[in-house]
């Protein structure tokens, strides 16, 4: 098949970024110490960091850190959410934090039995587009990233609704959520944030000072680099998901959710994500079992209630369902099986040629965008 008249989409760098970037992470730092009470450089403070789903890359400000504060004094704390992680996951995550740096006590949070933040803190985040929150960042990481099952499931019911999209923090329920959770935080015990923006392993930008000050020009940064706008959605859709996020279903879905408005109704989306660990956190997979057409998911989330997870199930549905958008999601991944591509209402393919093939795609005929790095870069149509 040929496919040279794919239109490919990737993440850019904005005018003027690339100098910028090499000296705003030790800004960044100082700036975050400088808003947090005297003396914390001397006697710790908790250090609040991602878990190894993110790509953000902690152990640079560790690095940054080490000669500003007594890193041996500081407390460690990884915001899961929730993520599970199996220890030797966890050892290998440390060790790669750590290697070279002095011995710090780490602390994984646990949803079931989550432990108070307490003391003057630093969350360190990464900004970069979330389908349901908009974006992500340091106030989502010391906010869900603590926060126990109850009120992640508060929170992320907020999901199903429709103001809720990648980029959209204006009228979005589920940032203006978290937004709260922050306030109550930041009542509670001083906390500071250095928010990173990244695309190639590559730093752009760091914004350090208090939480809620940081996000909006980091914001900006991520939106230049991983927003893309088009006229109108396109017959088929690409979407290639690697790093991190591609180890499993559940997190190479952002894949889908980022860019399925850039597809037409009852056109082609063809995922690419390898998911050595199949569909991973599969909370959502139950729902998906018991409803096969989104008005029966939404039915039974109404009727019991929502759980954890559904928000993914429920938006799948809506995507595929022929009664709603009617897209035909097609997955090339040695790690997911026919059957789950079963459940999750998908068909897999040997290859992107094969899928589409199979989905009645020409890239001569057919308008076909090509999206690399989905799991972050998003395509959206003007006014969406």
């Amino acid at each position: 098949m040929d496919l040279s008249g794919v239109i490919s989409f990737e993440p850019s760098l904005p005018e003027g970024v690339e100098a910028a970037s090499a000296s705003s992470l030790p800004a960044a730092v100082e700036a975050a110490l400088s808003v947090l009470p005297d003396g914390c450089a001397r006697d710790g403070l908790g250090i609040l960091v991602n878990d190894p789903q993110r790509h953000t890359d902690t152990r640079a400000v560790l690095q940054c850190l080490a000669g500003r504060v007594r890193l041996d004094r500081c407390r460690v704390r990884v915001a899961t959410g929730s993520h599970r992680f199996a220890a030797d996951r966890r050892r290998q995550f440390e060790g790669k934090l750590l290697d070279g740096l002095l011995a710090v006590p780490v602390a994984w949070h646990d949803p079931d039995a989550p432990a108070a933040l307490d003391g003057p803190l630093l969350a360190i985040g990464s900004v970069e587009p979330h389908y349901f929150a908009g974006f992500t960042g340091a106030h989502k990481t010391c906010t869900i990233g603590f926060a126990s099952c109850a009120e992640i499931e508060q929170n992320h019911a907020l999901a199903l609704s429709p103001q809720a999209r990648p980029g959209r923090l204006a009228g979005n329920p589920v940032h203006e959520g978290i937004l709260q959770l922050l306030g109550e935080l930041e009542r509670r015990t001083p906390v500071a944030a250095v928010n990173l923006v990244q695309a190639w392993r590559r730093i752009l930008g760091a914004f350090g000072g208090r939480v809620g000050e940081t996000h909006p020009p980091a914001a900006q940064l991520a939106g230049a680099t991983f927003l893309r706008r088009i006229d109108s959605p396109a017959d088929a859709v690409i979407a290639e998901v690697s790093g991190p996020l591609a180890r499993s279903f559940y997190q190479a879905d952002k894949g889908i959710k980022n860019n399925e408005w850039s597809v037409r109704d009852g056109g082609a989306l063809v995922l690419l994500a390898d998911c050595p660990d199949g569909i991973g956190q599969d909370d959502f997979v139950g729902l998906l079992r018991e409803a096969p057409t989104y008005r029966q998911a939404v039915e039974i989330v109404r009727q019991r209630g929502y759980r954890l997870g559904d928000h993914k199930a429920v938006k799948l549905r809506y995507l595929t369902d022929p009664a709603c958008r009617g897209v035909r999601v097609f997955v090339v991944s040695d790690g997911l099986t026919d059957a789950d591509a079963d459940v999750l209402g998908l068909a897999r393919a040997a290859s992107l040629e094969a899928a589409l093939a199979a989905a009645g795609v020409d890239p001569r005929r057919h308008r076909v965008l090509r999206v690399a790095d989905a799991g972050n870069l998003c395509v959206l149509p003007r006014g969406d």
